[in-house]
């Protein structure tokens, strides 16, 4: 089993304030932490549920927020930008299952720190519908014949996925 991890950073547990998710902040080194532990325990759940590799994708804001030196090294690491597939970079057909951590409700959805990709951004719509990044991600690792097996974040997120998603766990 080969696992895909995108990580974004507003729907982690501890995480719910503007000061945590922007660089400079003062609560951003903590978040970093959480982030970071966060990805860890998917990790190791992955590899104690038998995976024989785990890609991370750090995806939120400028990609570089988690601490490579406390990963767990049995990851391999995409961060930095920028990224052609912006939060869904470096997922392909060699991926079994794609995981989706720290997520969050949609630009103008209630929720914490709602969001499309942007803040610039008042809803991304796709078909009529408006639509969060998870979904739009989905879509992505979908092209590529990869199923969504989790997606982690707020409430509003988790019922969205719930909906929109019935195969992925929440």
């Amino acid at each position: 089993m080969r696992v895909y991890v995108s990580i974004d950073m507003e729907g982690v547990a501890g995480i719910a304030t503007m000061d945590q998710v922007v660089r400079g902040g003062h609560g951003y080194p903590a978040a970093q932490r959480l982030m970071t532990a966060e990805a860890n325990a998917a990790i190791a759940g992955a590899f104690d549920a038998g995976a024989e590799s785990v890609l991370v994708n750090d995806s939120h804001g400028t990609m570089d927020n988690l601490i490579h030196e406390d990963l767990d090294p049995r990851a391999r690491l995409i961060f930095g930008s920028p990224k052609l597939d912006c939060m869904a970079e470096g997922i392909s057909e060699e991926h079994d299952v794609a995981l989706f951590l720290g997520y969050h409700a949609a630009a103008g959805e209630p929720g914490v720190l709602a969001h499309t990709y942007s803040s610039y951004f008042t809803e991304v719509r796709l078909n009529g519908d408006i639509v969060s990044e998870a979904e739009v991600n989905a879509l992505r690792a979908a092209a590529a014949g990869v199923p969504v097996g989790l997606v982690t974040g707020d409430d509003v997120i988790c019922a969205t996925i719930r909906d929109r998603l019935p195969g992925a766990r929440t």
